[in-house]
């Protein structure tokens, strides 16, 4: 009725745009029905009876779609302000809303920073201070340690604390050997003999926090972003009446302020002991001689290497890296310092202080990966290792060069150059300039359950950062403790929650058990078998400490050993876990250690020597199967059928004895 009436009264829109069609509404560049907003009138609107006014009056058209008859004004062109002033609404109610959020965590994270009246922490002091500090200061080969030894020796009484279990171990023969029975002990991580004798010798994180006479060896580790804290703490807090700190000399200046309440500092500079010459011409692996250290950064590069070297001196190479079991790497330093190795090829391990009767150090590669990035080796660094060439009263003269002629390994000659310079006493070293790291003790968080620890810690690093501002130390990162904490709380709950003591929680957060990825499931694995045996769960024996593996390769015997140490300092901290005691893990791998020495000699004669597993072309050692040999099949396919069988039948037998896995798709990460 009505619809026919303004159809009829209005035949046609904007005048020569002919009549209007029946049928369905037409759609507009977005495939919607045009839209109806710009009448200023909706359907609603026209359902309640209002009227459209003269100004603006409105068509209905079959579909009912409301069109303006202005001339100028297409339907499909004009735009919607309503969506638009939605949004404009939705997006100042979402910033008001995050204003509101950000201001919150503020006053929560001032909560957490702020300490209770008296409760605030104090920087760590000592009691009594010390009455002579004396520093060794040197390049490598001076003697810094033979005069320290002496004079704990004649002592009679005291500490020897160094950043490894060997140099431990060497200080322990050196002592024992001059002094009566029972006079010297040892206390490391992975085992103890006599550690209440008057002289103890101990890796830094095992040393008393008191004594007569403390000899910290490598004191330069302070700076180390991992374990420096160790040092800082032992620098700052122990109380000892004599102090021999050894150092490079570049470490001075971070060492000095952590005793400057000593009454009376002594300064010892060492020059070396021997003279150290770099060759001019690299050395190829044929012209290797014996007695010589080859230096390389990866475990698959030392073995490379050393299959490339046993060519030549087959049987008389030795090979020396961390994963080795550290009984295995005594046997490996004791049969080099014997004359039964000819050739050890090492990674840096070499370079924190251990002393073998080398007379050429050769670097088959200058570059490392520390754990971020690929770089080249810092001087100090260089100097560390170059410094073993020559070792008075072990060998005569010192000699350093690189090593060619191993596919996909280019040493520098000119960072050689450098870091030979500073082994001699000539240069400074680029030693990092980093501040000495505070960590806190439980006492000094004021947590009072484990859920409070995350907090704490958080306060406590907030305040440390504050109070050491103008110290000579800074905090430490405790976000690796947050994250341990946090992966730890899930676990109190139920039946758990009755072991989850502040205590406890607090020694499992700190067990010195690498928490990086994958190791990061193992030390979670035993932190519930530890509160399980609290609360009288029962645990089982292989969760803790896996079974001597039956056959396999050096690495299968390798990650045993691993496992069976971390299993030691769960048990030492928590003894009873699934009735073991930290005797047996010990033992599993003292088993693993005589089993790699037994397969080492096989798994080097057999080495990839930076050949690919499948076809024996020279690749770089970090790979295992050439570019050609990773392709998917039927691409190269024809090529790689045509190579002999032999060479890939050899090439899938080194793979088997290094542990490493075998080529193609399903078997490498990378390909070369």
């Amino acid at each position: 009725m009505r619809t026919v009436a303004l159809r009829e009264r209005l035949p046609t829109v904007a005048g020569d745009r002919g009549p209007v069609k029946s049928g369905p509404p037409r759609l507009d560049g977005g495939g919607r029905p045009p839209c109806r907003a710009w009448t200023g009138l909706d359907r609603g609107s026209l359902c309640r009876g209002v009227r459209p006014t003269a100004s603006t009056p409105p068509l209905l058209i079959e579909g009912h779609d409301l069109i303006s008859p202005r001339p100028d004004i297409r339907p499909d062109t004009q735009p919607d302000s309503r969506p638009s002033r939605r949004r404009d609404r939705a997006t100042a109610r979402s910033a008001e809303s995050a204003g509101i959020d950000r201001a919150a965590a503020r006053e929560e994270k001032r909560a957490q920073q702020s300490w209770v009246e008296g409760a605030e922490p104090a920087l760590p002091v000592r009691a009594t201070r010390p009455e002579e500090v004396v520093f060794h200061l040197g390049p490598t080969n001076s003697g810094k340690t033979y005069d320290s030894l002496q004079a704990l020796a004649a002592t009679g009484s005291g500490v020897y604390a160094a950043p490894l279990r060997q140099l431990a171990h060497e200080a322990y023969a050196k002592l024992s050997a001059q002094l009566p029975p029972g006079t010297v002990g040892l206390s490391t991580g992975e085992e103890e003999i006599d550690p209440l004798a008057p002289i103890v010798c101990c890796t830094v994180e095992k040393a008393p926090m008191r004594g007569a006479l403390l000899v910290l060896d490598e004191s330069h580790w302070v700076a180390d972003p991992d374990r420096g804290h160790h040092w800082a703490r032992l620098l700052l807090t122990g109380e000892y009446r004599e102090m021999h700190l050894i150092s490079a000399a570049e470490a001075y200046l971070l060492l000095k302020p952590l005793v400057a309440d000593a009454k009376h500092v002594t300064v010892v500079n060492h020059k070396r002991l021997s003279r150290l010459d770099v060759l001019r011409a690299p050395v190829r692996p044929a012209d290797v001689r014996p007695q010589t250290l080859v230096v390389a950064f990866s475990r698959k590069t030392v073995y490379a290497v050393a299959a490339e070297l046993d060519r030549h001196r087959a049987g008389k190479v030795g090979v020396l890296y961390g994963a080795l079991p550290p009984a295995t790497r005594r046997e490996v330093i004791d049969r080099f310092t014997s004359g039964e190795l000819e050739a050890l090829v090492t990674t840096d391990v070499i370079g924190h202080g251990i002393n073998v009767p080398a007379t050429t150090v050769l670097f088959a590669e200058t570059t490392k990966f520390d754990g971020e990035e690929v770089r080249p080796l810092r001087t100090w660094e260089t100097a560390q290792i170059a410094g073993r060439a020559g070792r008075y009263g072990l060998t005569g003269h010192g000699k350093v060069g690189v090593l060619t002629g191993i596919s996909g390994l280019r040493p520098d000659q000119g960072l050689l150059m450098a870091g030979a310079a500073v082994a001699r006493g000539e240069a400074v070293s680029d030693l990092p300039k980093r501040a000495p790291r505070l960590r806190p003790e439980l006492e000094d968080l004021g947590a009072f359950e484990a859920v409070d620890l995350p907090e704490a810690l958080t306060r406590w690093m907030a305040w440390a950062r504050a109070a050491t501002r103008d110290q000579a130390m800074t905090a430490d990162d405790v976000t690796s403790l947050i994250l341990r904490v946090h992966a730890l709380l899930p676990l109190l709950r139920g039946p758990l929650a009755a072991a989850g003591d502040l205590e406890t929680v607090w020694r499992l957060v700190n067990l010195a058990i690498d928490y990086n990825p994958p190791r990061r499931t193992r030390w979670l694995v035993l932190a519930r078998a530890a509160l399980q045996h609290a609360v009288g769960l029962p645990v089982r024996p292989e969760t803790v400490l896996p079974d001597v593996p039956r056959g396999g390769n050096v690495e299968d015997y390798e990650q045993a050993a691993a496992a069976a140490r971390d299993a030691q300092t769960l048990l030492r901290q928590f003894p009873g876990v699934a009735g073991l005691s930290s005797d047996d893990a010990a033992w599993v791998e003292e088993e693993c250690a005589e089993t790699i020495s037994d397969l080492l000699p096989e798994a080097i004669a057999f080495g990839r020597s930076g050949k690919c597993t499948e076809c024996g072309r020279a690749i770089a050692p970090w790979f295992t199967t050439c570019r050609p040999c990773s392709a998917p099949s039927g691409r190269t396919g024809s090529d790689r059928d045509r190579r002999p069988g032999g060479r890939r039948a050899a090439g899938r037998a080194a793979g088997r004895a290094l542990g490493g896995r075998q080529g193609g798709p399903r078997g490498r990460s990378r390909r070369g």
